[in-house]
């Protein structure tokens, strides 16, 4: 039997947030703003991904804090394009001392970090990296070639524990600042990364066996 722990600055209610990638070129810069973050990159690119699509659902919860995820947020977004250097995002998750609002603190519930990308080219990493400082990289589960042309499919996921006979989830991720990395010599590169409620379906479906947290 799995007994999430007990969580002492946390809503009612499992938060749902999302992922937001704030992207930049030092050749021509893409400004992705997005709620709850403020990233900065850090960038050598000759033609930087272009965001080509965007999901946003926020909380309904007029109580909810502005300046970080939280209960019932969803977001997912895609670039697209080539890459020779580096980019860097930021997302900021609740669950810090800052984050009390209307009565409540407020933490990252059952909020998971899933990833894919598609590449052809030189891949030297990507990543999702905690406040802690700790991280989780693509897996490869998948190759295809096309008239000669290799593309690599990497996916990843960061998400806190959940039980499969209940579907409930326990210690959420750590609230601050989390980074997304994306680096190498790309000629072509599609990278979606989404937050979403990492239930047993989610990780199941999205994550790598060995980046799921699924209690039995």
């Amino acid at each position: 039997m799995f007994t999430p722990p007990a969580r002492s600055k946390s809503p009612s209610v499992w938060i749902l947030i999302a992922a937001s990638l704030m992207l930049a070129a030092v050749a021509v810069p893409v400004a992705l703003a997005a709620k709850g973050g403020s990233g900065k990159s850090k960038t050598q690119s000759v033609n930087p991904l272009a965001l080509t699509s965007e999901t946003v659902w926020s909380s309904p919860n007029p109580a909810a804090p502005t300046w970080c995820m939280n209960e019932d947020d969803y977001h997912q977004r895609t670039w697209s394009g080539s890459l020779s250097g580096s980019v860097t995002a930021t997302e900021q998750l609740c669950g810090t001392d800052a984050d009390y609002s209307n009565g409540m603190w407020w933490d990252a519930g059952g909020i998971g970090l899933r990833a894919d990308l598609y590449v052809t080219g030189t891949l030297n990493d990507v990543s999702f990296t905690s406040p802690q400082g700790d991280s989780h990289h693509g897996v490869l589960v998948n190759s295809t070639t096309s008239n000669g042309v290799k593309t690599d499919h990497y996916r990843m996921c960061y998400v806190p524990p959940f039980a499969v006979s209940s579907n409930t989830g326990g210690t959420p991720l750590a609230g601050g600042t989390w980074h997304i990395n994306l680096s190498g010599s790309l000629t072509k590169a599609t990278f979606s990364v989404a937050g979403a409620m990492a239930d047993v379906t989610f990780q199941q479906t999205y994550c790598p066996p060995s980046q799921q947290f699924l209690v039995w």
